[in-house]
């Protein structure tokens, strides 16, 4: 049997249930220690087709495939992974070039991406946005005194951060201007997707942002700026156009049909036609 302590902190360990331990214990001894990232892939896949789960429909099948012990073991994943923890790094280098007073970072899973900017800028105010967070989770960030768990966001932030979520949401550019509206003018907000087919609970049918994300976000009005790591910088200008938004992103929808076979350069190939049939 393998011995939980081995791979799971302490306060961690002790902030589990017996379904989580259960599970985590049949998956170290099933990779002999954590998995890789495209073990840790493919058993997100495994749970997602266990919970029958369906892309056009976010019902109670997806709820409980977001509930299940495998995104537990994600986030001890991450603690531990050299390439999340260098993406972790560069993320928190650009936020404290920023110095936000007031951040929030919007589905920000076990809170390690706010507990690394939470240390380098200990005068600052720290939010992870979740409405259910994992007692874990809540525990492990007590040691950071200037990070806290909100269930919503409030109030006018410096800076927002949303690393990987809106490849899991049926409306995008909804969700985004949502939160959006929390961000100052002025005021910048780092977002990192992936719409890509990695994993199943990515939502296939918004894979044409990945030409389609940038001119969404600057027809809405959060304007498009520097690269960090594989994620963006978006400056709030003044007040939202969704609508605006939305006729880019059904442009986009159009151009993709042209662009998903080509190996590389998605992306920057779309945007060039977007520039020339969607004016």
């Amino acid at each position: 049997m393998i011995d939980l302590s081995k791979y799971v902190p302490p306060l961690v360990l002790k902030n589990l249930n017996a379904d989580e331990k259960g599970y985590l214990t049949e998956v170290f001894t099933r990779f002999n220690g954590y998995p890789s990232l495209e073990e840790i892939w493919r058993l997100m896949d495994e749970q997602w087709l266990a919970h029958d789960c369906d892309p056009e429909r976010m019902d109670e099948r997806v709820t409980a495939f977001y509930e299940h012990p495998v995104w537990m073991l994600n986030g001890l994943f991450i603690e531990q992974h050299p390439q999340s923890l260098k993406n972790r790094e560069v993320f928190t280098d650009w936020v404290a070039q920023q110095r936000p007073a007031r951040l929030a970072d919007f589905g920000g899973g076990f809170g390690g991406l706010a507990r690394f900017v939470g240390q380098v800028l200990p005068d600052a105010q720290v939010e992870v946005v979740d409405p259910h967070p994992h007692p874990a989770a809540i525990a492990v960030a007590a040691s950071t005194p200037n990070v806290r768990f909100v269930p919503e966001m409030s109030g006018e932030y410096d800076l927002l951060i949303a690393t990987d979520v809106f490849e899991h949401v049926p409306d995008p550019i909804g969700l985004a201007a949502e939160t959006a509206a929390y961000l100052r003018v002025g005021g910048q907000y780092l977002i990192a997707n992936c719409f890509q087919p990695v994993i199943l609970c990515h939502l296939p049918q918004l894979f044409y942002f990945n030409a389609a994300w940038d001119p969404a976000m600057e027809a809405m009005g959060l304007v498009p700026g520097q690269r960090v790591q594989y994620g963006r910088a978006y400056r709030r200008q003044g007040e939202f156009d969704v609508a605006a938004a939305r006729k880019a992103a059904q442009c986009g929808r159009k151009v993709y049909p042209w662009i998903q076979r080509l190996p590389r350069g998605r992306a920057r190939a779309g945007r060039f036609l977007m520039h020339f049939l969607c004016r």
